[in-house]
């Protein structure tokens, strides 16, 4: 089939197109409304002259239809191709010869359809150049632009045979009063007309007015003969065909009631009630049997009024509380309200009213808010609320915890006992302290941060009627931990003897202690003697040392009231000078350095009186090596050592010679220059 379609199309395209000898006819697409579940919907000609062969496109709504095969009009004859493949697409193509003429709103060609849903599917040409051509008996191919002035749209529509469903209820009433008695539907698709009869007891009921509620076009009544409503509308033809959920109302119609009894019921002879289905056609739909299709009311007089509804407002309240509203929906056909309320507390407003508003006394009271409606004959069934009012929480009781705490420790428990009627638990705290647990409880995890400070800690609690009297404060001491601010540094050096060297550490904290230690193998603590004072403050002062401690390291161990300890770095260390022209045991060792001053080199000659290791040092006036030697074991004799001074900076510098023997101690110290 495909390839039929393709042959002709390609016989279109070799054909010359440089000018038209004359124009294609219009091809116009039927507006077809089924009821039954298979549909023909005509292609209808105009201008149908010497025409030999013509490819045409289609589209439909494949979720309404399924078009299964398409047939040649009367009076065609020739060959027809088509390719129905793609759902909601027709591609047709025919072909005769020689050219033939058709009188105007000729068929040309029918879609078979069946139903695939109830709806309304537009039958749509496309042409976008070539998707639709016709060609005349000398195989030319015929002008059809404007393409809308050539192809025409059509539509088909597929819908229930069956007309909708149409209720009037039965109602009861108070004589006297006005009745709104709605109609409402189901099965209402796609209608297009309607027309309804209702018959009912004029000495019953009187009409006063219609609602239009589904806003049906055209919708008019005619209650102009007593007894009888006629009620009708039509879709006007270019509109849409109306299409309402079940159960919808179409209309409602107003009456004065008078009492007694009257039924409501539809009249159908015929076509005093019926529907129509989609436009333009309107099809009559089925109602038949009518007691399936129009179901009968009534209205009756009501003796009690109805029950009562829920009752809406809060049910709990605070005791003394006023002007607490409790309402319901209007009870039908109630009169009066009959409204009870727990004892001690009083209706101030709107007894006997479906709203009111209710004073509650000091005394916590539960109870139950009921009502009920009241008319001539009686009363109906009542609704009912429980409801307790309740005061504020008791006073909190005494806080429990810590009141000393450190600043970013371990999280702190505070805790007060379970205060009676509280809800909530609302904690007041120092500045900078957060609760981390136990939020809105009666026992909370609290964190000291780095920014708080000592205050009182304070507990209420709170429910829908307020808050409690709080807690008796308690007070809390915020302290920090400490921390070094500074390290102690080297003070400058002294000569053995003689002087005051002075180490000096900053710290910060609450109940600061210090501890200073001397550095010898291992870290001692000192003592406050005549050569160390002020070992436990932050100032150590050595007085007077011996060129024994030259070299020793100081630290500082900082304690508070708060964990953990710091201590200071031991980077400081005391410099231990002796006086220049004075040498110990020079007269044993004959120390000479040469040159003197000097420059990359320096030679130092000195005599070793007995073995021992010796330890030569230069060092500037503050202390600072410059060039150690340490432990190198010489024998007894004279000796001679080459120091490069090349990167030394000029100055002065100490020169030492340190020879510990098995049973002595010798020390030189001697002043050069470097001279850069």
């Amino acid at each position: 089939m495909k390839n039929h379609i393709w042959f002709i199309y390609l016989i279109f395209c070799y054909l010359p197109v440089s000018g038209y000898a004359q124009n294609a006819p219009q091809s116009i697409a039927g507006t077809v409304v089924s009821l039954d579940n298979v549909a023909e919907v005509p292609i209808y000609t105009n201008g149908f002259n010497n025409i030999a062969s013509c490819y045409l496109t289609l589209i439909y709504d494949p979720s309404i239809a399924t078009v299964t095969s398409v047939t040649i009009g009367p009076g065609m004859g020739g060959m027809i191709s088509t390719n129905l493949s793609t759902p909601g697409v027709v591609i047709l193509s025919w072909f005769t010869s020689p050219g033939i003429n058709l009188p105007d709103s000729a068929v040309i060609f029918i879609l078979h359809a069946t139903k695939t849903g109830n709806g309304f599917s537009p039958i749509q040409w496309i042409d976008d150049g070539y998707s639709c051509l016709y060609g005349d008996g000398n195989s030319v191919i015929l002008n059809d632009s404007p393409a809308e002035d050539f192809y025409f749209n059509g539509s088909l529509v597929f819908q229930s045979p069956d007309a909708p469903v149409t209720t009037i209820p039965s109602v009861a009433a108070l004589a006297g009063t006005n009745l709104c008695i709605p109609a409402t539907v189901s099965n209402f698709q796609m209608i297009g007309s309607l027309l309804l009869s209702l018959q009912y007891d004029p000495s019953v009921l009187t009409y006063l007015s219609y609602e239009n509620n589904a806003e049906f076009p055209g919708l008019e009544v005619d209650a102009s003969e007593p007894g009888i409503i006629l009620i009708s509308g039509m879709v006007p033809v270019g509109d849409t065909a109306v299409t309402l959920e079940n159960n919808a109302e179409l209309f409602a119609l107003n009456f004065s009631y008078q009492g007694g009894y009257t039924e409501l019921n539809w009249i159908d002879d015929g076509l005093s009630c019926h529907y129509s289905g989609s436009l333009p056609v309107y099809p009559l739909l089925n109602d038949t049997p009518q007691a399936l299709f129009y179901i009968n009311g009534s209205v009756s007089e009501n003796a009690l009024p109805a029950g009562a509804g829920p009752i809406a407002g809060p049910v709990s309240v605070c005791a003394g509380e006023t002007a607490v509203v409790y309402s319901i929906p209007e009870i039908e056909f109630a009169t009066g309200y009959v409204w009870c309320v727990p004892d001690g507390s009083v209706i101030i407003s709107g007894q006997n009213t479906n709203s009111i508003m209710v004073e509650f006394g000091s005394i916590p009271v539960s109870g139950e808010i009921s009502v009920y409606g009241t008319n001539q004959f009686g009363s109906g069934n009542a609704s009912g609320l429980y409801v307790t009012s309740a005061l504020p929480p008791q006073a909190a009781g005494l806080i429990s915890g810590q009141q000393e705490v450190c600043r970013e420790q371990n999280p702190v428990s505070y805790a007060v006992q379970p205060i009676i009627d509280a809800i909530n638990y609302n904690w007041s705290l120092p500045y900078g302290a957060t609760i981390v647990s136990g939020m809105n409880t009666n026992i909370i995890g609290v964190n000291f941060g780095p920014a708080s400070t000592s205050g009182m800690v304070v507990v209420c609690g709170s429910n829908s009627c307020g808050d409690g009297q709080n807690s008796e404060p308690l007070p809390v001491t915020v302290f920090s931990p400490p921390q070094l601010v500074s390290q102690p540094y080297s003070p400058p050096a002294v000569f053995a003897g003689q002087g005051e060297a002075v180490f000096t550490l900053s710290a910060t904290g609450d109940g600061l202690t210090y501890r200073w230690q001397e550095y010898n193998g291992t870290w001692y603590d000192l003592s406050e003697n005549s050569l160390y004072t002020g070992v436990l403050t932050d100032s150590l002062r050595i007085i007077n040392p011996p060129i024994s401690l030259n070299g020793t390291h100081y630290r500082c161990v900082v304690q508070g009231v708060c964990l953990p300890e710091v201590i200071s770095d031991g980077e400081a260390f005391l410099t231990v000078l002796l006086p220049v022209g004075i040498s110990a045991n020079a007269h044993q060792m004959n120390l000479l350095a040469f040159p003197n001053p000097f420059t990359e080199e320096l030679v130092l000659n000195f005599n070793i009186p007995s073995m021992g290791k010796l330890a030569i040092t230069l060092q500037n006036l503050v202390g600072e090596k410059v060039y150690c030697l340490n432990d190198n074991i010489y024998s007894t004799g004279n000796q001679s050592v080459k120091l490069n001074t090349r990167n030394l900076v000029s100055g002065i510098y100490l020169l030492s010679l340190k020879l510990q023997t098995d049973n002595n101690l010798m020390i030189s110290t001697i002043k050069v220059v470097c001279d850069h």
